[in-house]
């Protein structure tokens, strides 16, 4: 999730065709964490997200963005896997029931790429994460001339044991990566 406030930042740098814009969060935005167990990998999907992108082009630094993954939705796809996903020591969802990231600051650091900073706030409590944001797409959408989106792929990484998920260790590593694929479209 953290990847995809990255992705939503880095689309803020960019020029906007309209000027200031607010941004949707397309339902084709995937994030996911990778979870190392037994020599493979299980990944962690988050479907549910919402959330606003606000983005001046004249004034990136005054963009803003916040965004939230219910944790009750998380899915790996194996039933037992998501049965302790969502249990004590884990997600605890029934007592956490979102994950959500805060955008801090957005520094391009090419045409193409950018570092984002923000606040991640899971399991209840809030740390600072710092995430790598690529531009996949930037451009008027095909089937709306009215409609502009953009796409981004952000990566980044957290110690799980920071946010008090400690279950599993050390089977289970603390840093867990995470990658969000990030659509947002606006009307131009």
């Amino acid at each position: 999730m953290l990847r995809l406030v990255c992705t939503l930042l880095l689309a803020l740098s960019l020029p906007v065709a309209a000027g200031a814009a607010e941004w949707r969060i397309d339902q084709g935005t995937q994030v996911s964490v990778d979870v190392p167990w037994r020599g493979g990998r299980v990944e962690v999907q988050f479907p549910t997200l919402s959330g606003t992108v606000d983005f001046d082009e004249v004034h990136p630094e005054r963009a803003q963005a916040a965004i939230t993954a219910r944790t009750g939705d998380a899915t790996t796809g194996i039933a037992i896997a998501d049965s302790l996903l969502r249990g004590p020591g884990y997600l605890e969802t029934a007592r956490y029931p979102s994950i959500t990231f805060r955008l801090d600051r957005l520094t391009p650091t090419s045409k193409q790429t950018a570092n984002v900073e923000g606040r991640i706030t899971l399991r209840g409590v809030t740390k600072p994460v710092s995430l790598d944001a690529r531009v996949i797409r930037y451009a008027p959408a095909k089937d709306n001339p009215k409609r502009f989106e953009a796409g981004f792929a952000i990566e980044g990484s957290i110690d799980r044991t920071e946010f008090g998920s400690t279950a599993g260790l050390p089977e289970i590593p603390a840093e867990l990566g995470f990658h969000v694929q990030l659509l947002l479209t606006s009307d131009i």
